[in-house]
């Protein structure tokens, strides 16, 4: 019975701090890997994707994520089209001998200026109400001589475009000179309008590019778009392009010699890079089986993978987890192709047998407890 009683008590210490350890983190611990994985199959918050990158070809890679700023499409600004807020000048002539003019000393009149209003059209005087917008400076001479052909035998006018009140656009955050431009006859791309704004203020690894354009609106990093040119799309009239600075860095929990956070440029930085610079792995306590990397990825991205449901392209973004198995050689070729981004979470849990280890110590170093006494 007396070594029932204490083989019992120690049975229970022991039950306790197995039960302390899996409910209390330290530094350096966290959730083991069955956790991370059952978690992910049943949040409360919504299901998250466990995704192995041991499925994917060697090359596979996430530097490219979305569409980026190509979501809103690359069609050019055309100058020859007049649109609302832009302020036209109008000279109409008159060739014939009993026309509107014929009166007059001059075959031809100067109207005046005038603004195309809101709804794309504009009152002159003669001509009366004409739809302006969507048309050519040419092609509203034409429409503004077929409205003087009642009152006129051979009626022509002309169109010049004063001021193109509709071509704005606005650039401002981190840049030098933020401010209104408007678009040139050219049409500038964001690359051209953030030049127009004075250029970035900060290094272009640490920045990201929005653009809104109506209700719709896309973002990149300016790395993206200095490197691929479908990125650096034309700025249209009224968009509005924001240099925002980021925050550069990734975060690293668990079971490394050095978890911290570390600074880096997006896309200049591998997994296995950033798996380095946390000090790699603790051999006595990190399950290389289970490094896990935690982000958000664009629906598209997730979609792709076939880990997300199809939905709008409005989605926002989804909770992924990446899987790596350090045993595999394969994962070491893969691991120097995935991408870190700025956000990004890495994190690996304890093995089991370090887990218990753990235990074991909190064991040995709780006080002695007084023995029951013995029955008389």
């Amino acid at each position: 019975m007396k070594g029932w009683r204490r083989t019992g008590s120690r049975a229970l210490i022991v039950a306790g701090a197995l039960g302390l350890l899996s409910a209390c983190t330290t530094a350096g611990s966290g959730p083991s890997a069955g956790a991370v994985e059952r978690t992910a199959r049943a949040s409360a918050q919504g299901k998250f994707p466990v995704v192995e990158l041991g499925d994917f070809p060697l090359a596979y890679s996430t530097t490219t994520v979305g569409d980026g700023l190509a979501a809103l499409g690359n069609s050019k600004y055309n100058g020859n089209v007049l649109r609302a807020g832009d302020t036209i000048d109008v000279k109409i002539f008159d060739t014939g001998t009993d026309g509107l003019l014929s009166s007059a000393e001059s075959k031809a009149l100067q109207l005046g200026t005038f603004r195309i209003d809101n709804n794309g059209s504009v009152n002159l005087p003669f001509a009366g109400r004409v739809r302006a917008a969507g048309s050519s400076p040419s092609a509203l001479q034409d429409r503004i001589a077929g409205s003087l052909r009642g009152s006129s035998v051979s009626p022509q006018a002309s169109v010049y475009v004063t001021e193109s009140g509709s071509s704005g656009f606005t650039v401002s955050g981190d840049v030098k000179g933020a401010g209104r431009f408007n678009l040139s006859p050219q049409g500038e791309k964001v690359l051209d309008a953030i030049a127009m704004g004075g250029g970035p203020a900060s290094p272009p690894g640490e920045l990201e590019i929005s653009v809104l354009r109506g209700a719709r609106s896309a973002s990149a990093s300016m790395e993206r778009v200095l490197s691929d040119p479908r990125q650096n799309i034309h700025v249209q009239p009224n968009d509005q392009i924001f240099v925002r600075r980021q925050a550069s860095s990734f975060t690293s929990f668990g079971a490394f010699k050095s978890p911290g956070e570390f600074n880096f440029e997006p896309g200049r930085m591998s997994m296995a890079q950033a798996v380095a610079r946390a000090g790699g792995l603790l051999d006595d306590r990190a399950n290389p089986k289970k490094v896990y990397l935690f982000r958000y990825e664009p629906a598209a991205v997730a979609r792709s993978l076939g880990v997300a449901p199809a939905s709008s392209v409005q989605s926002p973004p989804v909770p992924m987890v990446y899987l790596v198995d350090m045993t595999k050689t394969p994962s070491f070729f893969q691991m120097q192709s995935f991408q870190m981004r700025a956000g990004d979470v890495l994190y690996v849990p304890n093995t089991a047998s370090a887990n218990l280890g753990k235990a074991f110590q909190v064991f040995q170093k709780a006080p002695p407890t007084a023995a029951a006494p013995l029955p008389e």
